[in-house]
């Protein structure tokens, strides 16, 4: 530590120290570093009259205070300083300029968007927009129906055509025929037709018919119906057709895996049928457990895009169930395959790591603001 201490006076350039040695430990273009009510000030030197007597650049502004303990600071030192901090801010701003691209990325991008992170690397995955423009409007049911006739007798053998038209059914309409089913020493089986018009292998299989009256009388009862359609070598695809009181709807298993509503797949997640709710704890932490990834099957089915289920087990264990055994296109048997919550997880941990991130951003514009004020000072002290 420097001897002595020194007394500044608001709004005069005279320094005036007590015990100090001033013409050996400062020379003009210096800096006087002291701290007045909590605040730091950097003073600079604009000439040294004697070992107590010094002269400021500029009139300190601060309370008028003596007793203070200093810290004489080089000018070449202070200049490091000065070159340190506007590096530190240049890179707070590009960090600051790379989170705000990726992430109005994420949020209005189209198909996959690249996120660029500060260590050099990237990873690339779906835009939320993207995602949604995807899976808008894959199952319209307007204009399409099911007409004719499905009844089912006590021994529950199917009779009757039905008809799907509009833009569920293939082109020019695909017609389901109805298939024999009965309830034979415990096996449920059916006969297959031939839809020669359409090229379609088709049939139909009502699994329950429920008859009677709805409310206020209404006749026209309610089924619900399995409705398998093959078109040769390309696709298959079975339907579960809910039909209440005129009111038609269908959901789609197709053979490549990928399944459809007509509205939202909905789950249950009322607060007040849980307990020991917990906020994920190190958000960002988990985010770099989890990759965003494409890959191809070894089983029949289609290129998939999304996350890895040991990658999510490792981050959220209990979000991750064992599906079962699956055999691949080879023959080879996969043991206890893994099958991990990926919608809830993707929900949750996004949030939880946007909130994050925001927090880091509104830091680093505090910092950011300070590092441009310490600079708008010191230039103000070059001038």
């Amino acid at each position: 530590m420097p001897a002595g201490t020194i007394a500044l006076t608001n709004n005069s350039a005279a320094v005036t120290g007590t015990g100090t040695n001033f013409t050996s430990e400062l020379k003009a273009n210096d800096f006087v570093v002291v701290v007045v009510g909590g605040v730091t000030y950097t003073l600079g030197v604009k000439s040294v009259e004697s070992a107590t007597a010094l002269t400021l650049v500029t009139a300190y502004g601060g309370a008028t205070t003596s007793g203070l303990s200093w810290t004489p600071v080089p000018n070449a030192t202070l200049v490091g300083i000065t070159a340190q901090v506007a590096a530190d801010v240049a890179k707070a701003i590009r960090g600051l300029n790379l989170d705000k691209a990726n992430w109005q990325g994420i949020f209005t991008g189209t198909g996959n968007v690249t996120v660029n992170l500060p260590d050099g690397t990237s990873w690339t995955g779906p835009a939320w927009n993207g995602i949604a423009q995807t899976i808008s409007g894959k199952l319209d049911k307007s204009g399409g129906e099911i007409t004719g006739n499905l009844t089912v007798d006590k021994d529950l053998t199917v009779t009757g055509k039905g008809t799907i038209g509009g833009p569920l059914a293939q082109s020019g309409g695909a017609t389901f025929y109805n298939g024999d089913l009965l309830v034979d020493s415990g096996e449920v089986v059916a006969k297959k037709f031939t839809d020669a018009g359409g090229g379609y292998y088709n049939a139909a299989f009502v699994k329950s018919v429920l008859s009677g009256r709805g409310a206020n009388g209404d006749s026209r009862g309610a089924y619900a119906a399995l409705l398998c359609q093959e078109q040769v070598n390309t696709k298959f695809s079975g339907y579960i057709a809910l039909n209440g009181f005129g009111n038609n709807i269908l959901f789609e298993f197709r053979n490549n895996g990928n399944a459809y509503a007509p509205q939202q797949w909905v789950s249950s997640s009322d607060k007040r049928i849980k307990t020991n709710i917990k906020k994920i704890e190190d958000p960002l932490v988990k985010m770099r457990l989890i990759k965003g990834v494409t890959w191809d099957r070894l089983d029949r089915f289609a290129p998939g895009i999304g996350f890895i289920a040991q990658d999510v087990q490792a981050a959220f264990p209990s979000a991750v169930s064992v599906y079962g055994d699956m055999t691949m296109s080879d023959g080879t048997v996969v043991k206890d395959v893994l099958a991990p919550d990926t919608t809830g997880v993707a929900a949750a941990l996004h949030h939880e790591a946007i909130l994050a991130l925001m927090d880091k951003i509104e830091k680093q514009d505090a910092v950011i603001a300070e590092l441009q004020g310490r600079m708008k000072a010191i230039d103000g002290l070059d001038a």
